[in-house]
């Protein structure tokens, strides 16, 4: 179990960071992407569409942080759920975008990979089993540095 946990940290940190690092890349084509999803025809939620370009960044921002806090293992209870939370509603969301058809590129990879709502759905489920597996062995998710060097690297890794 103790291999398996440290598996899945890895990939889902990585993925985490990679994705997040693609969007932030072009954040206002990510929020084009919000905006697609916060439309009429989709999820008819106009309120947040002048917030699509702040919502991306935070987005973005926290996907990287909470992959950089799962590769170090620093406040793993709160990222975990954080986790576990995003990951819940992005599937819930590919989910319906795939049933629906309504938006036929997820965005998730940004422009670099693109997914159709199926594949997209896919991952999401993926990822949401490897995150239950980082609960169910917690205990084995130790950090890699004293609490003062990996809050640096976090705070570094803001600021990149």
């Amino acid at each position: 179990m103790k291999y398996l946990v440290h598996f899945c940290r890895i990939v889902v940190g990585v993925l985490f960071i990679i994705s997040g690092f693609i969007k932030l890349n072009d954040p206002v084509g990510f929020s084009f992407k919000l905006e697609e999803y916060f439309s009429q025809g989709v999820l008819d939620l106009p309120v947040f569409m002048p917030y699509a370009l702040a919502i991306s960044l935070f987005v973005v921002i926290f996907e990287v942080i909470l992959g950089v806090l799962l590769l170090l293992g620093f406040q793993k209870k709160i990222t975990l759920w954080s986790l576990l939370g995003m990951i819940v509603f992005f599937t819930f969301l590919t989910f319906y975008s795939a049933y629906f058809n309504k938006v036929t590129d997820c965005g998730c990879f940004g422009d670099a990979i693109k997914l159709t709502p199926w594949e997209s759905f896919t991952k999401d489920v993926v990822l949401l089993v490897l995150i239950l597996v980082l609960f169910a062995g917690t205990q084995y998710i130790k950090p890699l540095f004293s609490a003062k060097r990996n809050m640096g690297l976090v705070v570094l890794s803001l600021l990149v």
